[in-house]
């Protein structure tokens, strides 16, 4: 039954890299003409290279929807897995800096959302925009998701396809690269929103003017800008996952150190001094260490270890204090 779903997860990666090709190409041809993809007319002339602007609408509205889709089955079997403890994943997410500003960010993207898509782009008949609900749900998903994969490590991940498949070779060379494929499809499409909605802020494009905009802007502007923030943060976020768990060469060779025996070498280890407590049970071995008569009782005081030597200091209460360690 898991290869089953590993060989779906294949279908669902290669399906969300079409369609974000689909979605990310003509927005880039709509940003030469200075328009968003959202509107891309220049002089009553649709400029969309998929033709007409409702196929552009449904293709990015089915992007979304996978994404959600993904995350959701993602997360479904992450929080099945034997070996992850939901839990404690809830417990530990509260002390991870990371969270706090993806949840942060995700509340300003979905104002965002709300104040471009819903509050102003209702269309004819009134309905609200599908694509905005999903891109919504995308970043609640996409927040859980992150924060799970965090606590996953790829050595982790690929021991447990070793143990789960074993004999099965087949199985595991598709296994074990998916988990970076996986983690590759969802920087690809952060990277994408990123660049998306940086190039719409820098080129004073608005997306409810549907074109530039010279001096002051609306609220569009400030709210793209955290949503690109947004984005970047998990752009960031799986690029490095991608790259964990290598084995990388060593670049440069261990410098031995070699022990110094002369006088300074002695010097420097006598002025670390560490000071022992000793009891009546090691007065017998000191005696024959050293070949001479301790005080017994608690008249042996302490122990002092210089360096590389054994030393001894003893308080006898007939003669004044016998030292029988190095000057």
């Amino acid at each position: 039954m898991l290869w089953i779903a590993g060989y779906f997860q294949v279908f669902l990666v290669v399906s969300r890299f079409i369609f974000n090709f689909l979605n990310f190409v003509p927005a880039a041809v709509c940003l030469y003409y200075s328009t968003p993809a959202e509107n891309c007319t220049v002089g009553n002339q649709s400029r969309n290279i998929l033709g007409r602007q409702e196929v552009s609408n449904t293709v990015n509205t089915i992007g979304a929807l996978l994404e959600d889709g993904n995350s959701l089955l993602l997360l479904s079997a992450i929080f099945s897995w034997k070996i992850f403890h939901v839990k404690r994943y809830f417990r530990a997410i509260v002390y991870v800096g990371h969270f706090w500003v993806w949840c942060l960010f995700c509340i300003t993207s979905s104002l965002s959302v709300v104040y471009v898509d819903i509050v102003h782009g209702k269309d004819k008949t009134g309905e609200i925009n599908v694509n905005a609900i999903a891109l919504i749900t995308e970043m609640f998903l996409l927040t859980l998701l992150a924060s799970a994969v965090n606590f996953i490590a790829h050595d982790t991940y690929a021991n447990w396809v070793a143990n789960r498949f074993w004999g099965q070779h087949n199985v595991q060379r598709v296994f074990k690269p998916l988990f970076r494929v996986v983690l590759s499809a969802y920087f690809f499409r952060n990277l994408g929103l990123f660049l998306y909605d940086t190039a719409l802020v820098s080129m004073s494009i608005s997306l409810l003017k549907g074109g530039r905009v010279l001096g002051s802007r609306d609220w569009d502007s400030l709210l793209l800008l955290l949503n690109a923030a947004f984005r970047a943060s998990f752009t960031k976020f799986f690029f490095e996952k991608m790259f964990q768990g290598q084995q990388l060469p060593p670049v440069c060779d261990k410098e031995a150190v070699e022990p110094l025996l002369g006088p300074e070498f002695q010097s420097e280890q006598l002025d670390a001094v560490e000071t022992l407590p000793a009891g009546p049970e090691l007065q017998t071995d000191l005696e024959q260490q050293f070949g001479v008569e301790l005080p017994a009782g608690p008249e042996l005081q302490q122990i002092r270890q210089y360096g590389g030597y054994q030393c001894i200091d003893a308080t006898s209460q007939h003669s004044s204090n016998e030292s029988f360690c190095p000057e």
